[in-house]
């Protein structure tokens, strides 16, 4: 009986995500546990957006190549690119809800429309506007610079999940303390 209680107390600890196949089903399955956490907008010039270098993560196989965005400016500018080593630029612009952004060659030409779907010191996770079916790849997915070397997309959308599941601990904590006072007092009755 102690074993199972043990067992028991110990289950929200060991919680597995499911296997993804794609980055983009991972990140169906785990924005909704986690984009309560988000910043709510892109706005403010101490933002995320601006103050983080970020490296997009990627699941194309064979992909080896490390592509860091730096957003300059605040609300509107340029995005320096760089992929291992090669310097090159697009642009940007937040649209006034500090919810939406445009990134592409330049806003008006070879753009795209992106809503801001998660947004923390270490995560930018951007959904495509539009249609899902007419798209290949919904999202852009990025990590902080020191975070997005080191780890593929599943372990880093792992770190994510792992990094606000760990934040609800206080409360597990106070759960167990309780659960173990019943039951000892259920034992010594």
């Amino acid at each position: 009986m102690e074993d199972r209680l043990l067992d028991k107390i110990a289950e929200p600890f060991n919680l597995q995500l499911p296997e993804y196949a794609t980055l983009e089903d991972m990140i169906d399955g785990v924005l909704p546990a986690v984009a309560k956490f988000s910043e709510p907008t892109l706005l403010g010039e101490e933002s995320y957006l601006y103050t983080v270098n970020w490296v997009k993560m990627t699941d194309r196989p064979g992909a080896t190549a490390v592509e860091m965005y730096t957003f300059q400016g605040y609300a509107r500018g340029e995005i320096r690119v760089v992929t291992d080593g090669l310097v090159t630029a697009q642009a940007y612009e937040v649209e006034e809800s500090g919810k939406r952004l445009i990134i592409g060659q330049s806003i008006m030409r070879d753009s795209f429309l992106y809503e801001l779907s998660f947004l923390d010191e270490d995560f930018l996770i951007l959904r495509r506007h539009g249609n899902a079916a007419n798209m290949t790849h919904r999202y852009l997915f990025f990590c902080r610079e020191a975070i997005g070397t080191r780890l593929t997309w599943n372990e880093a959308l792992e770190r994510l999940v792992d990094k606000y599941r760990n934040s609800q601990f206080p409360l597990l904590a106070v759960g167990i303390v309780v659960a173990a006072l019943i039951a000892l007092m259920l034992y010594l009755r």
